[in-house]
């Protein structure tokens, strides 16, 4: 399964579009308004990245390879159908790293961004963890449509979260549920942990409930499938 997580994650990251939208976009947004926006910045434009980044990363591939017959043809390989759900949903959530590390990177250099190597570790462990949610609602997209439907969805409902949330705006705008959507809590905690103040534990519940749901909807899928 290692290999094929492998395989997937460079597949992606040859993807011109991927590397445009998710690593290239958040970029230029920090560094448009968010380097005078603080740490908090970095971190709604990482959010940003990550959250996209597993959303499509590995939703919009499903979507493609059964529209193409690819996943047909890993059907007559050793590779498990336990193993290669597993693996696409890893694939998914390593897909959030790239463009937040990008986006910290760049803040760290051109923000004047500094934080704590723990606080950088925090931030880090929840961005990736924190991303998981999104993994599997991607995931379960991209087996409930097909093709370029799938990558249309999903974007659709990536710009909705990333609205909904505030994440666009650095948590300085949000609709009045916006709290609710897990957008707004990885952002959130991120926020906490970047100005040194404990998680807090509700951010930490719902994320968990959006993960159970987007790991049930998969599964249930997956049987149907």
């Amino acid at each position: 399964m290692t290999a094929f997580i492998r395989f997937e994650v460079i597949r992606t990251l040859r993807n011109v579009r991927y590397l445009a939208f998710l690593v290239v976009v958040p970029v230029l947004l920090y560094l448009m308004w968010g380097r005078t926006g603080g740490p908090g910045a970095m971190v709604a434009m990482a959010v940003y990245a990550a959250c996209g980044g597993a959303l499509l990363g590995g939703g919009s591939t499903i979507a493609e390879d059964r529209a193409t017959g690819w996943l047909r043809q890993l059907r007559i390989t050793p590779l498990a159908d336990r193993a290669w759900l597993g693996g696409k949903i890893v694939q998914g959530t390593l897909m959030a790293i790239p463009g937040a590390l990008v986006v910290c990177v760049v803040a760290a250099s051109t923000g004047h961004v500094s934080l704590s190597v723990g606080q950088w570790a925090g931030l880090g462990v929840l961005i990736l963890v924190g991303c998981l949610p999104f993994a599997l609602i991607g995931v379960f997209g991209g087996m409930l449509f097909k093709g370029k439907t799938a990558t249309v969805a999903l974007m659709l409902l990536f710009i909705a979260l990333m609205l909904v949330g505030g994440v666009i705006t650095g948590g300085q705008q949000i609709v009045s549920w916006g709290n609710v959507v897990p957008s707004y809590d990885l952002m959130a905690a991120g926020i906490q942990i970047v100005h040194g103040t404990p998680i807090g534990g509700g951010y930490v519940v719902n994320l968990g409930g959006w993960a159970l749901l987007g790991g049930a909807a998969v599964l249930l899928r997956w049987r149907r499938a």
